[in-house]
């Protein structure tokens, strides 16, 4: 149980704030302070401040107007402190981030007497890397060993950012820049950046002879002393996968917020997938055996070079031809794949791969790890002369990172050929395997579809406590699909909690009357687009969010002309620009309306007259085709479930709730939804979806 001296210091922080700020209290508000701190406070430690306790972890769901940002930080802070833990703050975009630390936090710091510290981190790849600046500066293309696979990997530079990178150092001579990418004046585009940044695989860490003025470690110092992080999911989740402490704090001495919750489980699924692109491999393998008679002809003898370098050319060609008989394996697929002229998709059903695939996985999995081997020897061999002093250290600098470099995707190749040659194990979710064809290129790729046992083993077990809290985690209440996707035990604390907003006076939901719905795709898009000015004609500022770009393109392309110069589409802007342009246009006293797809359906903040009418065009299921949602339906229906019940209608439920959400951003806030899809009222899933929705005033033809 908290103790009383806690729960009087978060009391007082919170009326303090009130009064300085001149807010009145919101029940929701206090609700989730106090569910924050009953929760963190009960946590029960040995003599060692240990965690003993088996439920850690409170679900929150608190929708816009809550001020969530707030009550966990008031919640949290203190008790972090008083146990001795860090509070770590993890979103999942970019522009929340942003507001916690420029905004939210010095505020909440200045208005109730708490005092803290905090700090953002970033990954290696947000900082300038000194040692790669270096290689940047010198002889353009005269190395570029790791002969990347992917642009994140490239090492040499383009001879035309020469003079942005002249700059740089120019800059860092004068103090002028911190060398992080997020200060630099102008946004740098990724082709300029990679090659003069690096990842957790290529930095050489303290061997490195810039290890003393770098950017990324002297930062990541600052952070090991603050009480507050504020970090990204990714970041938090690319931190658990190498053990945690590799970066932020060690989980079992760590309290997490991870605000805009809903997106963790997606997150991590993305983190644990895997793909290989099968005819880039091949080229990029065909070109290493330049780069290690370059590394035995420098460094001489190292790690069994120069004597196996025959072997490993040998064992090159064979995975080469491996990987070659492989392909052509699965070209015949191509003809059952489905997709556009871009690209098409084969999806092995049930995650199960063809036999042919599955004995060759196992004859591509032996050459590679053969190859690792031989590699990851060299590799250990420059290690260990940098480490003991040798002369050669500018050159061991250099082939250190170019090794780690080869072996990172050599590893990965051999975790996703060994996933393709194994079933998965009886009773439990697969994984989805499929092909993807783009032109000549075949790749390879693999997902779990459930994270629920990963994040419950490496997260949840381990943490000191946490907090997920989002406006959409819960379906009409019902918080069953979140906590199977997360792997949220049952008997943790969850809570939805009311909006503020008195949503009935403040908008009203509408369902028109329509003769098409959009199983009837090109006659729903006419009868949209026939709709559609006439719904928009009297407002300011307005958002319409569509399914996929096919949609809103083709009912752009069939309004008038006249309606069409009152649009921002996406696409043809950045997210940003069209934000800003909208809000530039309403303050002159112009219309302007958002076409936009999912990303526009949360995150975006148009308060007032910047949007008052959001059109839904249709319900927002998940889209078809996507292989990690059609191998976990498939594994439901195949245990006598119903995915539609089950997934898809839940999903989509909480993304209509997202999309409804732009509408009222404050408490003046007034205006319309209109939802253009009937089977709200035909089918009978629309009441269950309708029901999860805010109590709109409604108005349902």
């Amino acid at each position: 149980m908290i103790s009383t001296e806690l729960k009087s210091q978060i009391q007082t922080a919170y009326s303090r704030l009130l009064q300085e700020k001149g807010y009145r209290s919101r029940h929701c508000q206090r609700q989730m302070i106090a569910d924050i701190a009953n929760t963190l406070g009960s946590i029960e430690v040995d003599d060692d401040g240990v965690r003993v306790s088996d439920n850690p972890v409170c679900v929150i769901e608190a929708g816009t107007g809550t001020g969530k940002t707030v009550a966990y930080a008031i919640a949290a802070l203190p008790i972090a402190k008083a146990l001795g833990k860090r509070l770590v703050i993890a979103t999942a975009t970019v522009a929340l981030q942003e507001q916690i630390v420029l905004l939210d936090l010095p505020d909440i710091r200045r208005h109730t007497g708490l005092d803290f510290s905090f700090a953002l981190a970033k990954g290696r790849r947000r900082y300038l890397c000194l040692s790669r600046l270096d290689l940047a500066l010198q002889a353009v293309g005269a190395k570029n060993h790791t002969l990347a696979l992917y642009d994140d990997e490239i090492l040499a530079a383009d001879p035309s950012h020469q003079v942005l990178y002249a700059e740089m150092l120019a800059r860092l001579g004068r103090g002028d820049w911190d060398g992080e990418r997020d200060s630099w004046p102008v946004e740098l585009a990724n082709d300029a950046w990679f090659p003069v940044s690096t990842d957790h695989v290529q930095c050489t860490g303290r061997k490195c002879s810039h290890y003393e003025n770098c950017f990324f470690y002297k930062a990541r110092e600052k952070i090991h002393k603050v009480d507050c992080i504020v970090s990204n999911h990714d970041l938090v989740l690319a931190d658990l996968m190498m053990g945690g402490g590799a970066v932020l704090p060690v989980p079992e001495d760590t309290i997490y917020i991870f605000d805009e919750g809903h997106h963790l489980p997606e997150k991590a699924i993305n983190h644990f997938a895997n793909f290989q692109l099968l005819r880039s491999t091949q080229a990029w393998l065909e070109q290493q055996p330049a780069a290690l008679r370059q590394l035995a002809s420098e460094l001489g003898q190292v790690g069994g070079l120069p004597g196996n370098l025959s072997r490993i050319e040998d064992n090159i060609v064979d995975l080469v031809s491996q990987l070659q008989s492989v392909a052509e394996l699965l070209e015949p697929l191509r003809e059952l794949a489905e997709g556009d002229d871009r690209e098409q998709r084969y999806r092995f059903a049930g995650g199960l791969a063809d036999p042919a695939l599955v004995a060759s996985s196992e004859s591509v999995h032996q050459a590679m790890q053969r190859l690792h081997s031989q590699t990851s020897q060299i590799q250990t061999a420059v290690d260990d002369r940098l480490a003991d002093g040798d002369p050669l250290h500018e050159q061991l600098e250099y082939w250190l990172p170019v090794l780690a470099a080869i072996n990172a995707r050599l590893a990965g190749g051999t975790g996703l050929w060994q996933n393709y040659q194994f079933a998965d194990a009886p009773g439990q979710p697969p994984t989805a395997r499929w092909i993807t064809f783009r032109d000549a290129e075949v790749q390879l790729s693999a997902s779990p579809v459930s994270v629920h046992d990963t994040l419950r083993d490496l997260l949840w077990a381990r943490c000191f406590g946490a907090v997920l809290t989002s406006a959409t985690l819960a379906v009409g209440g019902d918080f069953g699909r979140f906590q199977a996707s997360a792997g949220i035990g049952p008997d943790n604390r969850f809570r939805a909690l009311a909006s503020p907003f008195e949503y009935a006076r403040q908008a009203v939901l509408r369902v028109p009357m329509m003769s098409t719905d959009p199983r009837q795709a090109e006659d729903h898009n006419a009868e949209v687009a026939a709709l559609l000015p006439d719904l928009l004609a009297n407002v300011a500022g307005g958002l319409v969010l569509f399914a996929s770009w096919r949609q809103m393109f083709r009912i752009r392309d069939a309004l008038p002309q006249a309606f069409r110069e009152l649009l921002l589409v996406q696409g043809e802007l950045s997210k940003s620009e069209i934000v800003a342009t909208q809000k530039r246009r309403v303050d002159a006293g112009a219309p302007s309306v958002i076409f936009g797809l999912a990303s526009f359906a949360e995150g975006i903040d148009l308060p007032g007259a910047y949007c008052e009418h959001v059109v839904i065009v249709k319900i927002p299921f998940a889209v078809p085709d996507d292989p990690v949602g059609a191998t976990l339906s498939e594994w439901i229906e195949g245990r006598g479930g119903n995915a539609f019940q089950e997934i898809m209608v839940p999903d989509a439920a909480l993304r209509m709730v997202q999309a409804c959400g732009r509408l009222l951003r404050t408490e003046t806030d007034s205006g319309t939804i209109t939802i253009l899809d009937r089977r709200l009222v035909t089918q009978r899933y629309g009441q269950l979806i309708l029901n999860a929705l805010p109590p709109f005033r409604r108005d349902i033809s």
